[in-house]
């Protein structure tokens, strides 16, 4: 049985440091106003909550900070369609 080969950001790579890039923390700090976006943040990712302070700069795994990121994206591009059919 052939296995999958594993890439982590374009290069070939094993499970384990796989494992080691989307586990390791970096820094996120989350926009903070007060009014849209002044409640904490959850993210739920296969099963772990995390809960994000608005405002502080928090370690996190680059996995929960690229489900942010993702999240932020659709965002801006729900936004951009909203605003597409408001000028048509």
């Amino acid at each position: 049985m052939k296995t999958k080969e594993i890439y982590c950001a374009g290069i070939p790579a094993d499970r384990e440091s796989v494992e080691n890039y989307y586990n390791e923390r970096v820094p996120v700090m989350l926009l903070r106003d007060n009014s849209k976006y002044k409640d904490d943040v959850t993210v739920t990712l296969n099963g772990t909550n995390y809960q994000i302070k608005r405002g502080v700069q928090v370690l996190v795994p680059r996995s929960v900070a690229l489900v942010l990121e993702r999240s932020h994206k659709q965002e801006m591009d729900a936004q951009s369609f909203v605003d597409s059919l408001l000028r048509a």
